[in-house]
């Protein structure tokens, strides 16, 4: 993703509230984060960023309605699982500003900036130690075929 797309984004970030999750009070299963919406409305490069998501997973077979900005803090994280509880067949996440400790977004043990996977993919972010890591991440939904 281009550079000024990302600092665009998390300056924009910054003037909306965030809305904290944790396993502590039973919100999600293992983990503790924030996560804001991003509309295509705020982006002036809305366009060229799903261009440029559909190009990097090589497929087009989904819907894009938008995208999920989620924040760790120190002591942040989100336990291994998938993405198969939604509606979404495919993941694409980008790490828009990254943590001072280094942790990212691990599938198989591997760390990714940037990745697509599938919605049955494990995967998880280690706690973070130092500073603070933002991604971007977009759920696509499978398209609506229909019959005439």
């Amino acid at each position: 993703m281009k550079k000024e797309w990302k600092q665009y984004i998390e300056v924009l970030s910054r003037s909306k509230p965030w809305h904290e999750l944790s396993s502590d009070r039973g919100e999600v299963r293992d983990g503790h984060y924030s996560w804001q919406t991003l509309v295509d409305a705020e982006l002036p490069f809305s366009t060229q960023l799903k261009d440029y998501i559909k190009n990097f997973i090589g497929d087009t077979e989904y819907i894009n309605d938008g995208y999920l900005l989620i924040k760790y803090e120190e002591g942040d994280y989100i336990g291994e699982h998938t993405d198969s509880y939604g509606k979404s067949i495919v993941t694409y996440v980008c790490e828009i500003k990254p943590s001072l400790c280094g942790s990212q977004l691990l599938i198989e043990n591997k760390p990714y900036g940037e990745v697509y996977y599938h919605n049955d993919t494990k995967h998880e972010v280690k706690k973070i130690e130092r500073g603070t890591r933002i991604s971007l991440t977009m759920f696509g939904r499978p398209l609506r075929k229909t019959l005439i």
